[in-house]
């Protein structure tokens, strides 16, 4: 129930509640602790003097930060947050003694001042470098608003006891509830750490130090920190804005001593005030951050707080009361913890693992006070020695304010960037792991093989150096040609000849002698096709030959002779290409080979073979084309399209052939009478082809009914835009058919939803399967459309089963998308929004609703895309409703043949009979 109201998903609570614990006790420690230093301070010195104060927290902060770092190099992040929080704990202990014991000195005081300052710098970086290193993306920007509210929430709670035990306990009573709370934060920071080893199946000693391949120093880090875009201005964004904050609280803290009188009355009146600022945060975090983060991008956000302190700043100046100050302290105070603290630590989640705990480590203490620092310095330079006043020094933050702004969108922008790095680095990742085996290192491994002992080892391995659409072949295979198995021999010297390797004719020459028929066969085929050897002269030999071998030798050699003798040359090659019969099959596919060898004019007879019944010999005749001219076979060719044993051949020969393919495969593309094995081949034959007539082509089916001819046509533009960028797109017919895709997929949802998503229910899987397939259409036309951006690596994050870089693609789909296309897409790709609430998103989108599973099955059956009607029979079958056989009968003779077999198992339902 509680998920619900705050807008969580299952099992976000308990990690949410701990983080929110912590960061509630920190918070409400920070409080105390600057109710105790600004009351003690400002009672005895001027608030002149606080610029010296904060410089020295700046040098405190350094040395903090630098030690900090190192013990990162060697310490789990378990031990540093624990560890610095015991210290920070038992320090205010032995200062609360000191005081108590009236040891007391002016120094005293500023060590508890620059105490509570570094506090407050590295105490709730830890708790945020907690939750950057136990949450995923979506969970941060789900649990963000949540831990938020825990700093608001310990800012009341400080504020108010403050308020309220400072006259029991006295101010410096209240040093021992500040230990008190960083003890305790200490205990639930060890709380967190031990469910995250529980949840992540690692033991007791197993953590990682913080940091194992971050910078080692504070150099190391500032390094890094200039020579990258976007940590620089990440660290620009938080130096500016601690600047502008520190400003505003000593004008704040001046303002309010020059109006408050007596140490008592400025701690109640600081804790009053830090309550009443907790109160109206935690307001704003239930009803304002969730669905800040939420509905408006990281950019917009950012610029939340500046804006607001720069109408806060103007409105000191004109009105200049102490009102003024507060309206301009608590504008500065909820909407930090709020909004814009949420907003920066997002800023981080594209960091590496192992470099964000130490850079954000340096940020949030080094960086962030040096912020503080500068602040200081322009009020001892304006305020202290220049004698500007508190009203005035608005100035000085309208100026700063406007590189605020300027930062923020610059930060916007390299966050987008290091989204798309991180999500185009895992796209890479996974066209490496799903790139083609056979390429040249693998085809080392496979020469490798060739030393095995058993022939059929390394007879399997020759196999696979056949299996790339053009024959490979390596140097070890000529070593092949002396091994002691004929088999090994004669399948060396096939793959050598195949594959033009004219580097072996001597030992051809040889193996003609070979007392294996199988070996002297080839032989005499390699000689034949490569070198100059006349079998005519040779006729007392070639009884020893098979008779398709001395026939393939004497039409190469007729050849060879010179125009006289080529007519005699394509009467035998003819003779051979009619051989008929299974038994003649090794004759025609020595016609087909000598084909790739023989002068043009005498390939007329490969036409007949690339439609050969024999798959061997087809795909010779085709291997033949392609190293002639493919162009006078397109006809043929593309009667092989559809065959998937040689169809990758003849798109190859068909993409080879260029424009004078296109008037066929257009025609093929065009005639829902064509087989759809057949038409799915063209679109992929088009972009390779990669003309402006070719793309023109793609374009008139970029709204084919058929969601898998669909897919094929919006890869190929896609490909077809890569390689050729210069040949212009339809963009108005783009937006129309990415229009289509996304209601398409509203609709999809909707027919789900009535179907139930049971893991049992074949013909919803199936949806499933088409949606997915939907998805991709939509990224990949959104790719088209928007080439600047890398949508088609965003979609590829989406299919990762981890969850970071998952909530990387969003959040970067998020940060790039246009504002209405934003509100269109999001929910349709976005793991929080349930299937119920897309489909009732899906009504409003389509106009109508389906109310009952028969009316859902209809408009599946509706659909003209082959796989949803063989979705829509199933269901039919399944759910026995007979008042739609008629759409099975009509369905009984479609060219889909997964549709055909699914209508005559759905009929076997309905009769019962399966």
């Amino acid at each position: 129930m509680l998920e619900t109201l705050l807008h969580l998903r299952h099992g976000d609570l308990p990690r949410g509640s701990l983080l929110f614990a912590h960061l509630f006790l920190v918070i409400c420690a920070y409080v105390v602790g600057q109710v105790v230093r600004d009351a003690l301070f400002l009672a005895r010195f001027p608030a002149s003097m606080l610029p010296f104060v904060d410089l020295g927290s700046v040098l405190l902060v350094g040395a903090v930060a630098a030690a900090y770092i190192r013990a990162g190099r060697r310490a789990t992040l378990r031990t540093l947050v624990v560890g610095s929080l015991l210290l920070f704990a038992a320090m205010a202990v032995l200062l609360w003694w000191f005081v108590a014991r009236r040891v007391v000195w002016g120094g005293l005081f500023g060590i508890v001042y620059m105490g509570v300052g570094a506090f407050g710098v590295l105490a709730p970086a830890q708790v945020w470098t907690l939750a950057n290193y136990t949450l995923s993306p979506r969970e941060a920007k789900r649990l963000f608003g949540l831990l938020g509210s825990g700093a608001t929430s310990g800012a009341i709670a400080g504020g108010f006891l403050s308020s309220l035990l400072v006259r029991r306990i006295g101010v410096e009573g209240l040093l021992l509830l500040f230990a008190g709370c960083v003890g305790a934060a200490a205990v639930v920071a060890e709380a967190i750490w031990r469910r995250r080893l529980a949840s992540s199946g690692e033991g007791e000693g197993e953590a990682a130090p913080a940091a194992v391949a971050g910078p080692r120093s504070l150099g190391e880090s500032l390094r890094l920190i200039l020579t990258s875009p976007a940590l620089r201005a990440l660290a620009g964004l938080i130096v500016v804005s601690s600047f502008v904050t520190s400003v505003v609280g000593w004008q704040f803290k001046a303002l309010a001593q020059q109006n408050v009188s007596g140490k008592e009355a400025l701690a109640a009146f600081f804790g009053a005030l830090n309550g009443s600022v907790g109160v109206l945060a935690v307001l704003a975090q239930v009803f304002v951050t969730p669905r800040v983060l939420k509905r408006l991008e990281l950019g917009t956000v950012l610029l939340v707080l500046p804006v607001a302190l720069a109408t806060g700043s103007v409105g000191l100046l004109v009105w200049g009361s102490l009102a003024a100050a507060v309206a301009l302290r608590v504008g500065d105070k909820v909407l930090r913890y709020s909004v814009d603290r949420p907003a920066v630590e997002l800023l981080y989640l594209p960091l590496p693992p192992g470099l964000k705990v130490q850079i954000k480590s340096f940020i949030d203490t080094v960086v962030w006070r040096l912020g503080d620092g500068l602040a200081g310095l322009a009020v001892l330079v304006f305020a202290t020695i220049g004698g500007v006043g508190p009203l005035w020094m608005s100035g000085v933050t309208l100026a700063a304010i406007a590189g605020w702004l300027t930062l923020a969108v610059r930060s916007r922008g390299r966050y987008v960037a290091m989204l798309r790095e991180a999500i185009h680095q895992h796209r890479l990742d996974a066209e490496r792991a799903a790139a083609p085996a056979l390429d040249r290192s693998a085809t080392e491994l496979l020469a490798a093989e060739l030393d095995a002992a058993e022939p059929d080892q390394i007879l399997y391995a020759l196999e696979l150096f056949t299996v790339g659409r053009q024959p490979a072949h390596h140097p070890a295979l000529r070593g092949l040609l002396q091994h002691p198995s004929p088999e090994v021999r004669e399948r060396a010297l096939q793959i050598l000849s195949a594959a033009g390797d004219k580097e072996v004719v001597g030992e051809a020459e040889r193996l003609l002698a070979d007392p294996h028929p199988g070996v002297r066969t080839e032989a005499l085929l390699y000689l034949a096709r490569h070198s100059s050897v006349d079998p005519v002269a040779r006729l007392q030999e070639l009884r020893e030959f098979p008779e398709y071998g001395v026939r393939a030798a004497v039409v190469a050699a007729l050849a060879r002779s010179g125009e006289e003798n080529r007519e005699l040359a394509r009467a035998l090659l003819h003779s051979m290409a009619v051989e008929p019969g299974p038994e003649g099959a090794r004759t025609r596919l020595e016609a087909a080979r000598l084909g790739a060898a023989l002068p043009e004019p005498l390939a007329g007879p490969l036409g007949r073979l690339i439609l050969d019944p024999d798959v061997e010999v087809s795909r010779a005749a085709i291997h033949a084309v392609s190293r002639l001219d493919p162009r006078p076979f397109v006809r043929p060719l593309m009667k092989r399209l559809g065959d998937p044993k040689v169809g990758a051949e003849a798109a190859a020969a068909l993409a080879a052939a260029d424009e004078q393919a296109l008037p066929a495969l257009r025609e093929a593309l065009a005639d829902l009478r064509s087989p759809l094995e057949v038409r799915r081949e063209v679109p992929a034959i088009l972009a390779t082809i990669a003309t402006p007539a070719a793309a023109g082509v793609l374009h008139e089916h970029l709204l084919e009914p058929d969601g898998g001819l669909r897919s094929r046509v919006i890869i190929a533009l896609n490909t077809l835009a890569r390689s050729r960028p210069e040949i212009p797109l339809d963009v108005p017919l783009l937006e129309t058919a990415l229009a289509a895709e996304i209601l398409g997929h509203y609709r999809s949802h909707q027919i789900l939803d009535r179907l139930g998503e049971g893991g049992d229910n074949p013909a919803a899987q199936g949806l499933r399967e088409a949606m997915g397939q939907e998805v991709e259409r939509i990224f990949r036309l959104l790719t088209l459309l928007f080439p600047g951006h890398d949508f088609h690596s965003a979609f590829v994050g989406l299919q990762s089963g981890n969850a970071v870089v998952r909530g990387q693609a969003l959040d970067f789909l998020e940060s790039v998308l246009r504002p209405g296309m934003r509100r269109l897409l999001m929910p349709l790709i976005d793991g929080d929004v349930g299937l119920a609430e897309r489909a009732r998103l899906a009504e409003r989108m389509v106009g109508s609703t389906l109310p009952r599973p028969e009316e859902a099955v209809a408009a599946l059956a509706g659909s003209r895309d082959s796989w949803l009607r063989s979705c829509a029979a199933y269901a039919i079958g399944a759910l026995g409703l007979r008042g739609m056989e008629s759409m099975l009968d009509e369905w009984a003779e479609d060219a889909d043949p997964l549709l055909r077999e699914t209508v005559r198992q759905a009929k076997r339902r309905l009769t019962g009979e399966a």
